[in-house]
């Protein structure tokens, strides 16, 4: 499972955790995305970060709206002019505050510029990034001007060894 950071850099400052949907009410509250990882973690207190915009936000309150997104307020954000000024904005946390990741889980940063190569070692490409799809993650793997897209599944990714730099992938036969 991947936990998808958007578009990877090569060490993002900052990691996506949620993605604003639009405002909920008229007191600035936001209605979110969360992205990766349990919905708990959005706790009072969590301080949040404006991707393109940087200015940092405090969670004061998250509530489930119990189809996966969540009702957000920050501290300072007490209007809904405030709260759509955010509309469709990424609230990301430090790396140093992200979530704890489980075994076989790796943010997208992380696995883009590993080197691919097969089981017995023949290079495939570089992966180039990581495209979230419903169903499973997809590794985009670019060799030279080619693009090869395998599902972050164990039938196509046998192992990622970060310290490294590769990542083991089986392509399937073209025909």
């Amino acid at each position: 499972m991947i936990a998808m950071t958007g578009p990877a850099e090569a060490t993002p400052p900052l990691i996506r955790a949620a993605h604003v949907r639009r405002p909920h009410g008229v007191r600035g509250e936001l209605r979110v995305e969360p992205l990766g990882g349990d919905a708990a973690r959005f706790g009072s207190g969590l301080r949040l970060r404006v991707e393109n915009g940087g200015h940092a936000l405090v969670v004061t309150a998250a509530r489930s709206t119990g189809d996966g997104d969540l009702l957000l307020t920050l501290e300072g954000v007490t209007s809904r002019e405030a709260a759509d000024a955010l509309r469709d904005a990424y609230l990301c946390v430090e790396e140093g505050d992200a979530r704890p990741l489980g075994d076989d889980e790796w943010f997208v940063h992380q696995l883009v510029g590993l080197r691919a190569v097969t089981p017995a070692g023949a290079p495939v490409g570089v992966v180039e990034d990581v495209e979230g799809y419903a169903a499973h993650e997809v590794l985009v793997i670019r060799d030279g001007a080619e693009r090869l897209r395998l599902p972050m599944v164990r039938a196509f990714v046998e192992r990622v060894d970060l310290a490294g730099g590769v990542v083991v992938v089986r392509p399937w036969e073209e025909a």
